[in-house]
C-alpha cells in the first residue's frame, strides 16, 4: 500500500532586484531560506524571476525596446552556471526542493525557463515555455516537449508550467498523463484590469481549472511590480507608467478541488505563503475524474513528440583541429621546418 505523504509547500510572492542577476540570486536564496524556516519542503517562484519578467514587451515596438532586451540578454543565466550553482547550494543547505523561473541563455537565444532543483542541490530538470505569447515572442524562443517532465520526489510527483502554458489544454494533458500531484504554476505580476489576458481574473481561472481538471495541488507563485521597477522601465518613457500599476501579487496554494488552502498577502507585499497538503486527497479526486484515465475516451488521443527540436544536427566524428602552442614553437625556434 502506498504511503501518502503530508508536507508543507510554499509559494513566493516577490519582485526581483530588477535586471540585476547577482542581487536577485541573493534575494532568491533569502526567500528559499524563509520558506524552509517555515517548514516547507517545496517552494515555487514566479515566472522569469531571475532577473525579472520583461514587462516592456507590452509597452512599445521592438526597436524602441531593444536596450531593455539587450539588458536582459546580458543578465540571462546559463545552465550549468554560477547563478544556478548558488541556488542549488541554497536548496541543499535548506533541505528543500526549489522550482525557480529564469531567462536562460542558450547560444544566441534566450528562453523562459523553470529549473527544478532537489533538496540535495541537483538540477533534476527544466521546463521551457512551449509558446511565448504574442509580444513575448520578440524576446524568448520556444521550448518543446522534451522539457515537459514530471519528477518523482519523496513528497509526490512534481511538475511545473508558466503563465500562458496553462491556456493550452494539450500542455495540461501532457502533465496529467504523467500523474502530476504537485504543480508549480509560475506567473508574473497580475493586473487588476479585466480586459487584459495578463489580468488576475484570467490567470486565477487558469490555475483554478488546472488544479481541478488535473486533480493536483497547485503552488500559484506571482511576482510584484515595485516603484523601483517602474523607475527603471519608465526612466526615458514616462508614458509607460500608466501601463504598469504597482502590485500584482496574488500568490497562494490551491487544493485538488480548487480551494485556496494557504495564507495570502496583500498584492504589494513580499513574502512566502504556505499550506499543509496531504497527497492522499488526490486519490478521491482522481476516483471522480481522472482526465487521462477513466474519465477520458481513448478515441480522443494526443501523441507527444519528446525529441528535442534542434535545427542543426551534426553527424560523424567530432572534428579535432586543435594545435597546441608547444607544437608550434618548433617552427619559431628552428625556422622553417618541413
Amino acid at each position: 500500500m502506498r504511503n501518502y505523504p503530508k508536507l508543507k509547500v510554499a509559494a513566493v510572492q516577490a519582485s526581483p532586484v530588477y535586471m540585476d542577476m547577482d542581487a536577485t540570486v541573493v534575494k532568491a536564496c533569502r526567500l528559499i531560506k524563509e520558506a524552509a524556516d517555515k517548514g516547507a519542503k517545496i517552494v515555487g517562484f514566479p515566472e522569469a524571476f531571475l532577473p525579472g519578467f520583461p514587462y516592456w514587451c507590452y509597452l512599445d515596438d521592438p526597436i524602441t525596446l531593444m536596450p531593455y532586451t539587450q539588458l536582459l540578454f546580458a543578465n540571462a543565466i546559463t545552465c550549468p552556471g554560477n547563478e544556478l550553482s548558488q541556488i542549488a547550494q541554497c536548496a541543499k543547505e535548506n533541505n528543500i526542493y526549489v522550482v525557480i523561473g529564469a531567462t536562460e541563455r542558450d547560444g544566441g537565444s534566450v528562453y523562459d525557463t523553470q529549473f527544478v532543483i532537489d533538496d540535495f542541490g541537483n538540477i533534476i530538470g527544466k521546463h521551457r515555455k512551449l509558446k511565448p505569447m504574442n509580444s513575448e515572442k520578440m524576446i524568448w524562443g520556444e521550448g518543446d516537449a522534451s522539457t515537459m517532465e514530471v519528477y518523482d520526489t519523496p513528497y509526490g510527483r512534481l511538475g511545473s508550467l508558466m503563465s500562458c502554458d496553462h491556456m493550452n489544454p494539450m500542455a495540461s494533458m501532457v502533465m496529467n498523463a504523467q500523474k502530476e500531484e504537485i504543480h508549480v504554476a509560475s506567473f508574473p505580476a497580475l493586473s487588476e484590469s479585466p480586459s487584459w489576458y495578463r489580468s488576475y481574473d484570467v490567470n486565477w481561472t487558469l490555475a483554478n481549472c488546472y488544479s481541478i481538471s488535473n486533480a493536483c495541488f497547485v503552488i500559484f507563485s506571482t511576482s510584484i511590480v515595485t516603484q523601483e521597477m517602474i523607475d527603471i522601465l519608465c526612466k526615458d518613457h514616462p508614458e509607460y507608467e500608466k501601463l504598469l500599476p504597482i502590485g500584482g501579487g496574488k500568490a497562494c496554494v490551491l487544493s485538488p478541488n480548487g480551494l485556496v488552502i494557504s495564507d495570502t498577502l496583500p498584492e504589494n507585499e513580499e513574502g512566502v505563503v504556505t499550506a499543509d497538503i496531504d497527497i492522499a486527497a488526490i486519490g478521491i479526486e482522481n476516483f471522480e475524474r481522472d482526465t487521462t484515465g477513466h474519465y477520458c475516451n481513448p478515441s480522443v488521443r494526443l501523441i507527444v513528440d519528446r525529441t528535442p527540436r534542434k535545427v542543426v544536427w551534426f553527424e560523424g566524428a567530432e572534428p579535432d583541429n586543435y594545435v597546441p602552442y608547444d607544437a608550434l614553437k618548433k617552427y619559431l625556434e628552428g625556422g622553417s621546418v618541413r
